[in-house]
C-alpha cells in the first residue's frame, strides 16, 4: 500500500496552518484590537493545532479504508 511520506506530512501540516492560522489572526484582531493578544492566541493555537493536524494525518495514513490503488 502507498503511503504519504512524513515530509508530505509536514508540509501539508505547514501550508494548512499557514491559512488557518493567518484567518485567525485577522479574525482576533478584529475581536479584540490589540496586537499583543492577537499575537499570542494565534501563535499558541497554531502550535497546538499543528501537532495535532500532524498527528490525525498520519493516523490516517496508516489506515487503508477508502482508498483506491
Amino acid at each position: 500500500m502507498k503511503s504519504e511520506t512524513r515530509a508530505r506530512s509536514i508540509v501539508k501540516t505547514l501550508s494548512y496552518r499557514i491559512v488557518v492560522g493567518a484567518l485567525l489572526a485577522l479574525l482576533t484582531f478584529y475581536i479584540t484590537g490589540n496586537p499583543g493578544t492577537t499575537t499570542i492566541i494565534t501563535v499558541v493555537f497554531n502550535l497546538g493545532g499543528a501537532a495535532i493536524y500532524y498527528g490525525f494525518e498520519r493516523l490516517w495514513n496508516s489506515i487503508g479504508w477508502g482508498r483506491n490503488f
